[in-house]
This record gives structure tokens, sequence and C-alpha cells, in this order.
């Protein structure tokens, strides 16, 4: 009996370390998580902007000059727009990852339809 209680004892520390580790673990990923929502939020306002930007540019370009291809803050605001949605699709993807298989965020999914696309 006293072995039995000394072993137990002495393997209480293993236990409690392996324990630890896993809630360590979880609490890593869920911190992510919660970083990489405000990086998907902050990313969404900031494409938002820009397409508010390219609007008011092309509606004041549209006035004066009928060719947009010139212009180049428009080509610049184009070109920061294509880069948003990039860093905004990365992130939406490891955010997709990180959530249980077969569950999607109705929050993720409003952040990358209703905007138009760049071609």
């Amino acid at each position: 009996m006293e072995k039995d209680f000394r072993y137990k004892v002495e393997h209480m520390g293993d236990y409690f370390v392996e324990v630890l580790a896993k809630v360590t673990c979880a609490s890593k990923s869920s911190a992510r998580g919660v970083i990489l929502t405000y990086d998907i939020r902050q990313l969404t306002k900031k494409k938002e902007a820009l397409i508010r930007d390219i609007g008011t540019r092309v509606a004041q370009i549209s006035k004066d000059n009928p060719s947009l291809a010139q212009d180049k803050r428009i080509n610049e605001l184009l070109e920061l727009l294509d880069e948003t949605e990039k860093r905004l699709s990365a992130y939406v993807e490891e955010r997709q990852q990180l959530l249980p298989h077969g569950r999607k965020s109705r929050s993720l999914e409003s952040t990358t339809t209703g905007f138009p696309h760049n071609a």
C-alpha cells in the first residue's frame, strides 16, 4: 500500500505537467483566434475605406478625364485594395482553420462577401 501511494505522488507531477501543457496549447490557439478576428475586422474597415476612396476618385476623374488608366492615385488605391484583399483572405483562411470543422462563423462570411472584387 505504501508503494502505491508513493508511486501516485511521484507521478502526480507528470500528470499536472501534461494537463498544463494541454491548457497552454488551447489558450494560445484561442488567443490567436481572437487576434485574427480583430485583424479581420480592421482589414474589412480598411477595405471599405479604400473602396470609398476609389469611388470618390473615380467620380472626380470622370468629370475631367474619361480615361482612368492614366491616373496614378487610382492605380495606387487599386493596388492597396488588392493587397488588403489578399491579407484579409489569408486571415480568414487561417481563422477558419482554427475553428472546429463543420462550423463557420457568420461574422467571417460577412467580411468577405458583399464587396466588389478588383478584376
